[in-house]
């Protein structure tokens, strides 16, 4: 027997005007509808998922049954004998009820039927042909947006299908309110409200400690074949893990088994000889379908616009999930990932002055010798329980093993203005890398009524633990590379040339254990007030043990971060103006250990706290389909570890820091009229100094190299009638300008605001194949997606290219 789904909707809402886009839906006489030729009982969701219908049916009757292919507008009463086309099947309609008729007797199917109950979306973004989503589970439990008192971010499946968001750092290029930064030693940071969002990561809701500072950009390397969506959230998560930054969270959800068979294959080819494929196949493995599994196969080979650079991806991901009564529900995967590179590391430098060089786009300073060759294996089990219609019990746990070998070399050196040859130090480096982080988390989530209402409360823990044990080594290359003609085929050090020569390196050593206990209440104060109140309690160790390198002296060095029931709290008040406007307020805090730093007489420093203060509306509609969200924001960072005057050798700290991030946000998902799915969000973030050990840096910007105007939009269009085939996207990236101050010499190393367009053209062919076209930085804008110093950092954003994509359901 299918098993029953019922959906709750999310909202991020705004109500600028939305009463303009409910007309179409109010006078409902048609429906736009998209669903391709597939196994019937998965047409079937798809069909509720997109109008208001009931559907109910016996999984029995129609298995092995497929649907025709819709694609366009339809009469109410014709989308499902448009639908059951050549089955067999007929139907009977009640109002929004319908219910389907066995072809033999005309009556009604019985056999434990499952019903589909289409007027919401569901967690799960797959199949769901939407820009939204009907519930998020980064916080706990399953609350739709506008019940959620903070900012989130949902990027659906179909989001990640229609732009080709393959990594996770392209899916946060286009995440409204989110700013990436390319590290020079790999990888890309992620800044949201100001800060850099550090270590508050989720798979499947399960909280683990992913990399360490110089390490944690390149961590996030996963393909996003294996994920259903991908959660964002702004602001403190204090109640996610406990320790980590005041920036937000992220929560990786993956793809499940699937109730009906189904297979995709998608096979693209790009500019610069990107090639990819992938088999996406899934269904149950039983008669009952009690039994589900999914597997996932992705090869892809690419080069860079730039020199040199190249990279080869294998992903391999797993998953069965094992109804082992009809409460109880097991759920196992595995994926598995092998990355061999050639990276072009370090960026590009600058003019002594700061100024830009204007080399080409296709310049890379590195050598073809570097490589970085990265495996991953990540394994993932969940167990769900129903006690009854109001209890539930969920215990996740997620094992991650991830080792990376690197070595490379890249120039480090402004050039004098105005020289025609610049030779520029060469930096080299060798990386042995090993980490293990695993993590637990059981939470009971229920309501209960009280004093007439009803309320929910959430009780968990979860620990995570995380082993990172690495060797690396930094020296100055005998050569140097000329920036104005750059040399690729510099000689290649053995690896017994480093430690002697190193200025910087060693073994390391880390141990990081973390765990805590939460609760949360959602108490319902009156029909439109709901207070949130929720806490955590932290417990949170690391030691560190190393030998730091300097020209083949070695000196042990070992440190400890220590802290013992630190408590993080939530609160917030949310008030119904009517059944699509929720206004709100929040707060939050959140923890960073600093006991590795020592102050003047030994003693370790306080943690630094971030505080965050938020004040928006949120808005839901069309049962859904559309959510909206407006708000206003503060984060507050203060004790931040600094180091201190006073001290004669520069090795202690205080606590002394306090900066402030302001600003607004505002956000629009999901189908604003017909046929247009749209994703589009503006930030303006403001940062400052507001106290600082230096005086001078008082009333500076902490960040600036985080735009104040930050712009991300993207939609897509089914056309209608003698054109219903064709589907049109287009969207665009804008910021203002930023800039970064140089450590060495005070100048201004700047990018002044842009925009990137981009689009998408689709066309179906049949109810097997689809052909698609993205074209990306349509105008060749030339920019710096990220700016560095004088020396080094400086990286280009993609010029103009193109993807083109096919692909067939069976």
């Amino acid at each position: 027997m299918s098993r029953t789904t019922r959906s709750r909707m999310t909202s991020t809402g705004f109500g600028l005007a939305m009463t303009l886009a409910m007309t179409p839906y109010v006078q409902a006489q048609e429906w736009t509808l998209n669903i391709p030729a597939q196994p019937l009982a998965q047409a079937l969701q798809t069909l509720g998922q997109q109008t208001n219908l009931q559907i109910i049916y016996s999984p029995e009757s129609i298995q092995n049954l497929r649907s025709s292919a819709l694609n366009g507008r339809y009469q109410e009463d014709d989308s499902l004998g448009a639908l059951l086309k050549g089955t067999g099947i007929r139907h009977q309609r009640d109002g929004n009820t319908v219910t389907l008729l066995a072809p033999a007797t005309g009556n009604a199917m019985e056999l434990a039927p499952t019903s589909i109950n289409g007027q919401r979306l569901g967690a799960t973004t797959e199949g769901s042909n939407s820009y939204t989503t009907g519930a998020v589970t980064i916080g706990k439990g399953e609350h739709s947006l506008k019940e959620t008192p903070q900012s989130v971010t949902v990027i659906t499946r179909k989001m990640l299908d229609d732009q080709n968001l393959n990594t996770i750092e392209q899916v946060m290029e286009k995440t409204p309110g989110i700013t990436v930064y390319d590290s020079p030693m790999g990888g890309k940071y992620f800044y949201s409200r100001g800060f850099r969002m550090t270590g508050q990561y989720q798979y499947d809701g399960v909280p683990l400690d992913i990399g360490s500072s110089y390490v944690q950009a390149d961590a996030f390397s996963s393909d996003m074949a294996i994920y259903d969506r991908v959660e964002v959230l702004r602001g403190a998560a204090g109640m996610m893990k406990g320790a980590g930054g005041t920036a937000g969270g992220v929560n990786f959800v993956r793809k499940r088994g699937q109730d009906t068979p189904h297979t995709q294959l998608s096979l693209s080819a790009g500019t610069w000889d990107n090639y990819r494929g992938q088999v996406d196949t899934g269904g149950p493995l039983n008669d009952a379908g009690t039994i589900r599994g999914r597997a996932v196969v992705t090869q892809q080979t690419r080069q860079y616009f730039y020199d040199v650079g190249e990279r080869r991806d294998q992903i391999y991901y797993g998953a069965l999930d094992f109804d082992l009564s009809d409460y109880t529900t097991l759920g196992l995967g595995m994926a598995y990932e092998d990355i061999d590179a050639t990276p072009c590391w370090g960026g590009l430098p600058r003019y002594a002055d700061g100024s830009d060089l204007k080399l080409s786009r296709s310049t890379c300073l590195n050598t073809a010798w570097n490589n970085q060759r990265s495996k991953r294996a990540t394994y993932f089990g969940d167990l769900k329980h129903e006690f009854n219609d109001n209890w539930a019990l969920k215990v996740a746990g997620v094992y991650s093993k991830n080792t990376q070998d690197m070595e490379y070399a890249f120039p480090s050196g402004s050039v004098p203005v105005g020289a025609t040859s610049s030779s520029t130090l060469m930096i080299g480096s060798i990386f042995d890398y090993d980490q293990v982080d695993y993590g637990l988390d059981a939470y009971v989530d229920g309501k209960f009524n009280a004093f007439g209402q009803e309320h929910e409360l959430i009780v968990g823990a979860n620990a995570s633990r995380s082993h990172k044990d690495d060797f690396f080594a930094v020296a100055l290359l005998p050569q140097t590379q000329n920036v104005l003609n750059p040399n690729h085929h510099l000689p290649q050090p053995d690896e017994s040339f480093y430690l002697p020569n190193a200025t910087r390196g060693g073994p390391v050593d880390m141990r990081i254990k973390q765990y805590g206990a939460y609760s949360m209440a959602r108490l319902k104060l009156a029909d439109p007030l709901t207070f949130v109140l929720g806490s955590r309690v932290s417990w949170y160790k690391s030691e560190t043990d190393s030998v730091s390198f300097w020209r083949g002296e070695g000196t042990p060095i070992s440190s400890e971060a220590k802290e013992t029931g630190q408590v993080t709290p939530f609160a917030a008040l949310l008030f119904d103006i009517n059944d699509n406007l929720t206004v709100y307020t929040s707060y939050a805090d959140i923890f960073t250990p600093q006991g590795n730093y020592k102050t003047i007489t030994g003693s370790t420093l306080k943690p630094l706290i971030g505080q965050s203060y938020e004040l928006g509306i949120k808005g839901e509609w069309f049962d859904g389909r559309l959510n909206s969200s407006f708000n206003l924001f503060r984060t507050i960072q203060k004790d931040e570890a600094q180091d201190d005057p006073a001290c004669p050798d520069s090795t202690c700290s205080l606590n002394s820091g306090k900066v402030r991030a302001q600003g607004f946000e505002a956000e629009v998902s999901g189908e604003v009229i017909d046929r247009l799915q749209l994703l589009a969000g503006y930030t303006y973030t403001q940062t400052k100094v507001l106290e600082d050990a230096d005086v001078s840096q008082d009333g500076v910007s902490y960040n600036s190299y985080v735009p104040r105007h930050l712009l991300r939009v993207w939609g897509d269009y089914a056309l209608s009638g003698p054109l219903e085939r064709v589907t049109v996207g287009a969207g665009v990236n804008a910021q203002s300008g930023n800039y970064r101050v140089s450590p060495t010499s005070n100048n201004n190393v700047t990018q002044a605001g842009f925009a990137v367009w981009n689009g998408r053209i689709g066309y179906r062919i049949d109810d097997t194949w689809s052909v698609a076209l993205n074209g990306n930085n349509l105008f060749d804008k030339r920019y710096y997606a990220t700016v560095g110093t004088e020396g080094f950092g400086n990286f280009y954003g993609e010029p103009r290219n193109f993807v083109m994509s096919v692909k067939a359901d069976f």
